[in-house]
């Protein structure tokens, strides 16, 4: 997988440009569910590209998945076990991507953070069945549901 250094100005700011672009296409040309499909799958590439390993609890499957988000300034997410599923609560993420992506940011980070959560659960023998929702959004928290 090819990665974007982002270590000067010049850079970010043609990765800022092409990211920025892309969306608004997909925001002004595809279906919501067309949307929604799309960015849960760049999600799960996302998932597929930065392997969670065996992590064996909860602490260990938060470490290693914050590692992705810290090293690309991404927020940071907790586990919380619930009786019928498990809580995955996001923060931080439109730090950098809400200036990008501008009224886009709900629609694409809610469906691309579920696939990319929901893949890394599947990997780890998730059930089929279930599956990652986003239960609220706001601007500096998301909270989802991988379950039921």
């Amino acid at each position: 997988m090819t990665e974007w250094s982002t270590d000067n100005a010049t850079e970010t700011t043609a990765a800022s440009l092409l990211l920025g672009n892309i969306v608004a296409e997909v925001e002004g040309s595809a279906t919501t569910a067309q949307r929604r499909t799309f960015f849960r799958a760049v999600g799960a590439r996302i998932a597929a590209g930065h392997p969670v390993g065996d992590a064996q609890d909860i602490a260990a499957l938060a470490a290693s998945i914050n590692r992705l988000w810290r090293e690309h300034d991404c927020g940071e997410v907790r586990f919380e076990l619930a009786e019928d599923g498990l809580l995955i609560t996001h923060t931080g993420f439109l730090r950098r991507l809400a200036p990008v992506i501008g009224d886009a940011t709900e629609h694409t980070l809610r469906p691309l953070l579920e696939g990319a959560y929901d893949a890394w659960l599947h990997t780890l023998g998730s059930s089929t069945n279930l599956t990652t929702r986003t239960l609220w959004w706001t601007d500096t928290e998301m909270r989802l549901k991988h379950g039921r």
